[in-house]
């Protein structure tokens, strides 16, 4: 079977159909090699993706550094015989020297960006405060360690570390009144903004449901659902809470501090 008609039978997206080739070609070069590989990371819905392959089989399972991670490589072998490699994954924490700084996700991935840094080579970002943790590819890990040195406006020294230091997430949280569960009108109060301004956003491809674009401003959302538009951040669609008189509906929003 072509590598065309094997990647048609799960995705017609041009991206996806990219990513189940490569990871492929990574299954082909361990059974070369006899040794385990790994691909670079992939977000919540390309692991779903791939997980979904039958042709890769038992042979593909991911790992992003610490349990539960968004963000993992995918960590493929050819049969059970294969050498097991160590994931090429390297933890690093940026300690602002400012102890009163608060960096966000959002401000550590802006400044390992403007190094020119892919994001696939950028796992899990931790924000912990003044000490936020981020994991990262091997290959690119001596380059950031060598050249990152500010994040947002704060310096910061950069150390090689062994253990994530989670926290539980904290919440913001967002009661809003909608007249349905349709993408624009959620999207319209998640980000601020009238709800033909989201449809135009969600119609130009800027708007992410459960990480994968959604063009279609009418899509029903449900509980647990995960919003994000592009500079708009993300957040997560909570409970209903009840129904006006009226049929207008109480849905609590979180978005993660």
């Amino acid at each position: 079977m072509s590598k065309t008609d094997f990647t048609d039978r799960y995705t017609s997206d041009k991206d996806e159909k990219l990513l189940l080739r490569r990871l492929s070609d990574l299954l082909s070069s361990s059974e070369r090699s006899y040794t385990t590989v790994y691909s670079a990371f992939l977000d919540p819905a390309q692991i779903s993706l791939a997980a979904g392959v039958r042709e890769f089989g038992g042979m593909i399972d991911f790992v992003g550094g610490y349990d539960g991670a968004e963000r993992c490589l995918a960590r493929l072998r050819a049969n059970e015989y294969c050498e097991e490699v160590e994931p090429p994954i390297v933890l690093i924490t940026a300690r602002a020297t400012d102890k009163s700084a608060v960096l966000s996700h959002r401000d550590v991935l802006g400044a390992l960006m403007g190094l020119g840094i892919k994001r696939e080579m950028i796992g899990d970002i931790l924000p912990n405060g003044n000490a936020p943790q981020f994991f990262c590819h091997r290959s690119v890990s001596e380059h950031i360690l060598l050249t990152l040195d500010k994040i947002s406006r704060y310096s910061a020294v950069l150390t090689v570390s062994d253990r994530a230091e989670l926290c539980e997430p904290e919440y913001e949280r967002k009661e809003v009144n909608v007249s349905s569960m349709r993408l624009d009108c959620i999207a319209a109060e998640a980000f601020s903004l009238s709800r033909t301004k989201a449809a135009e956003q969600i119609k130009k491809g800027q708007v992410f449901v459960n990480w994968k674009e959604q063009t279609d401003p009418s899509f029903e959302l449900k509980t647990g659902d995960k919003l994000s538009m592009r500079g708009k951040g993300k957040t997560e669609v909570g409970e209903l809470k009840g129904t006006s008189k009226k049929g207008r509906l109480f849905i609590e929003l979180l978005k993660r501090i």
